[in-house]
């Protein structure tokens, strides 16, 4: 078998990994081996080979690295990606029961379901009706706080 077919092989075995790992390192790997291709297609030892597929790979993970956190960083921190009770906070959602200061707790219903809420703070009492948002949530019972 000739050694840029390998290099190529090897290419896309190290694609296939990064595919299922979702690591960088798979990915920087199958750069270097894209570009030992190239020596190999001319002909050049087996050395120079390694050599350019090693540094390769080290400059693939130094550009590549930062982009990809970057990225995972951006996709975790969005709000349309968070889900479950993290979901809720920043929603608007309306009193069903009046919440008085002091923890005593009422009712609010938020996108349909309706939640055991408690003011965040000293407020005066939220009446039933009043709009109010999502700030935290603890367990099952989610605080909130006057909507202006």
């Amino acid at each position: 078998m000739t050694p840029w077919l390998i290099w190529l092989i090897s290419a896309i075995v190290m694609l296939v990994i990064e595919v299922f790992t979702g690591t960088v390192a798979a990915l920087c790997l199958a750069v270097g081996c894209v570009l030992a291709l190239i020596p190999a297609a001319v002909g050049a030892e087996v050395v120079m080979q390694f050599v350019v597929a090693s540094a390769g790979a080290v400059v693939a993970f130094l550009v590549l690295s930062p982009v990809v956190r970057k990225y995972k960083l951006n996709k975790a921190t969005r709000r349309d990606e968070r889900s479950n009770m993290d979901a809720i906070i920043g929603r608007t959602g309306i009193v069903t029961e009046p919440i008085y200061p002091g923890g005593r707790q009422g009712r609010v219903k938020v996108d349909g379901d309706n939640w055991l809420a408690e003011a965040e703070a000293e407020y005066c009492p939220i009446q039933k009706g009043d709009s109010v948002e999502v700030v935290s949530y603890e367990s099952i019972v989610i605080k909130v706080r006057p909507k202006n």
